[in-house]
């Protein structure tokens, strides 16, 4: 699939990416959810983010200097967390999660950040901690990824569904559909979510 190239300056911060709504997306993220559970709760959410080639390759030039394409370095990881990572946070990392109809709070800082090289696409992992825990059980929860101005295209990575962890997992199920209630672009797009029930 053909990608348009990305300005580097987009690299310098990623935060950037957020920033202004286009006519079409500009980076393209797919992602790989893990609702984790314990004691029957909803209470976070392990997130592995894969970025397109061209943005990894920006990043990799303009952030931490790549040299090769070998793995990346601890002090690489830290730069790219503190540069290119960290001021998502003002953007609720694109997440956005539902109790029935009720938006459920999410902690501004995650935990768990790790990045990679997978080939030579640059790759993220971290966890999202829900505010308060959410029972399932209780009613379905709704989980999006996606930024609101649709500048980056985040949508689940074909071939990977949506898992289920921990204490209380069990009976429970996960499903990705269009979320038609909170549709993104004036309206034009509606974006893909989890929905979890038990």
């Amino acid at each position: 699939m053909f990608r348009p190239q990305v300005p580097t300056l987009l690299a310098l911060p990623l935060c950037l990416l957020a920033g202004s709504a286009e006519s079409h997306p500009h980076v393209w993220v797919d992602y790989d959810l893990t609702a984790l559970f314990e004691q029957g709760r909803i209470v976070a959410l392990r997130q592995d983010w894969s970025f397109d080639e061209d943005f990894s390759a920006s990043v990799l030039t303009d952030v931490v200097k790549h040299r090769s394409k070998g793995p990346l370095l601890p002090g690489e990881v830290a730069k790219l967390e503190r540069s290119a990572f960290s001021n998502l946070k003002n953007y609720g990392y694109f997440n956005h999660v539902w109790a029935g109809d009720k938006p459920v709070a999410l902690d501004k800082d995650v935990k768990d950040f790790e990045a990679r090289l997978d080939g030579d696409r640059l790759a993220y992992r971290f966890t999202v901690v829900l505010s308060q825990p959410v029972d399932p059980r209780a009613g379905a929860i709704r989980i999006g990824i996606w930024d609101d101005t649709y500048y980056v295209d985040v949508g689940p990575a074909k071939g990977h569904a949506p898992r289920l962890e921990g204490a209380g997992a069990e009976g429970c199920k996960a499903s990705i559909g269009e979320d038609k209630k909170h549709p993104i672009y004036f309206g034009s797009v509606f974006p893909p979510s989890v929905q979890i029930s038990c």
